[in-house]
């Protein structure tokens, strides 16, 4: 069987634009093996449907399942998993890595790494790497079902920052470059270090006294 038999349908709108040498609905490994294995038909694959007025540059790869929302902007050398979900008007940048089942929310940024089942909320970016503690090397690949990390809406995570584990970055905070957490972050706080956390409020620093100020500016019950 030619593994061309076996990519899943595309929805894809008139306005959107592919570049050179993307693939879309690549099949996921089950399927995959399933192939190697059985003696008949193989089940078919779930639909990628991609939004209207999107771009996917050159080298764009997409599995099956995905569903990419309006007006997303794919950039060269991404990987979008099978299932992944990435809401309107994101962009998904600098060769970024998403893996399986992933959910991004609408106007997201991601360009790093980005583990099975992990959540981006609404406006959140991530320049860094969400990933699973591997805690259990020794079990069969698709053994543990570890739990993954949550960047709640607006939030940052800053290039080269690492978050692992089922782990919540709670709603405005602020993840700096080269960090790593693996504890949650409360709302509004700023992480620095090793699990470093300072409440917005009492950040002396000044490279984000404005984004702090518009955060106060847009506070509202809850948040």
């Amino acid at each position: 069987m030619k593994i061309s038999d076996l990519y899943g349908p595309v929805e894809l709108p008139d306005d959107a634009i592919v570049g050179e040498c993307c693939v879309l609905g690549f099949p996921k490994e089950a399927r995959l093996r399933q192939a190697q294995t059985s003696q008949g038909a193989v089940e078919a694959g779930a639909p990628v449907v991609v939004g209207a007025r999107c771009l996917l540059c050159s080298h764009v790869t997409v599995y099956e399942g995905a569903r990419i929302g309006d007006d997303c902007l794919l950039e060269d050398r991404v990987r979008i998993g099978y299932d992944s979900r990435i809401g309107s008007r994101s962009r998904i940048i600098y060769g970024a890595y998403v893996c399986d089942r992933v959910e991004i929310d609408a106007d997201a940024r991601v360009a790093g790494f980005v583990c099975d089942a992990s959540w981006i909320g609404e406006r959140a970016t991530v320049m860094g790497q969400l990933v699973h503690e591997y805690t259990s090397p020794h079990r069969d690949w698709w053994a543990p079902d570890e739990p993954s990390p949550v960047v709640e809406h607006d939030s940052v995570v800053g290039y080269g920052a690492r978050v692992i584990g089922g782990v919540r970055i709670g709603p405005r905070s602020y993840v700096a470059a080269g960090a790593t957490v693996t504890c949650d972050v409360p709302s509004r706080h700023v992480v620095t270090g090793v699990n470093v956390q300072t409440p917005a409020a009492s950040w002396p620093g000044r490279r984000l006294r404005e984004l702090l100020a518009h955060w106060r500016g847009e506070s509202s019950p809850g948040q």
